[in-house]
């Protein structure tokens, strides 16, 4: 007969391998996601035109209304798949818990700021007495309203680079620590289980002449 405590780390061993798959690959897509948008604003503040009829202006409108509701998505479907984690290496009594809840507390900042809290609050002035923190992603509206303003006043210059600018990176940094934190918790959990952290499967030994 197969060990139990053998099979159950199996179990949570496999848990722990498909959780990371999908970590990795909402990982992947939210980093592309941000850096769309950040390359799209330096591309239409220094390079292209952002309004008239060309067909290829439209299609970039719904690539920018995708990237701003994959964002939003993609950041609480990240945030639910590290908590799953945290869950399975719990049950599972592994090492390495306290890195992913760093990564699950980090991955809900990630979804508050990544979501568009201007769409709500309705506020489209940079002016210090209405001024309001908007989300790290913006709409194609907003883009086109603010890719070309050169605000006045050091005030109104450092709103404005935060807005596009500041809070990308900041979103970016994020994302990375996600990465890494949740790496780190995965490696010792998997460790733990008796697999290698780069193992593609699981794969259990069974002593000399058991009978499975």
């Amino acid at each position: 007969m197969a060990d139990p405590i053998l099979t159950s780390s199996a179990d949570y061993a496999d848990a722990l391998l498909t959780a990371r798959k999908a970590r990795s690959s909402l990982i992947l897509l939210l980093l592309i996601v941000i850096l769309f948008q950040l390359g799209l604003f330096f591309a239409g503040r220094y390079k292209i035109q952002l309004d008239g009829d060309s067909g290829w202006l439209d299609e970039l409108k719904y690539l920018v209304g995708l990237s701003e509701f994959l964002g939003v998505v993609l950041a609480i479907v990240l945030a639910a798949t590290l908590w799953l984690i945290v869950m399975i290496m719990l049950l599972g009594r592994v090492l390495g818990v306290s890195h992913l809840v760093s990564a699950f507390v980090a991955s809900l900042v990630l979804a508050v700021l990544l979501f568009p809290w201007q769409a709500f609050l309705m506020n489209q002035s940079f002016s210090s007495d209405q001024f309001r923190v908007p989300g790290v992603l913006y709409s194609w509206a907003e883009l086109l309203m603010r890719v070309r303003v050169h605000p006045e006043g050091p005030q109104l210059q450092l709103l404005y680079w935060a807005r596009f600018v500041g809070w990308p990176i900041v979103a970016l940094v994020i994302v990375l620590k996600i990465h890494l934190d949740s790496s780190k918790g995965l490696g010792a959990g998997l460790k733990g289980t008796g697999v290698k952290s780069t193992a593609p499967m699981v794969t259990i030994r069974q002593p000399p002449g058991t009978i499975v």
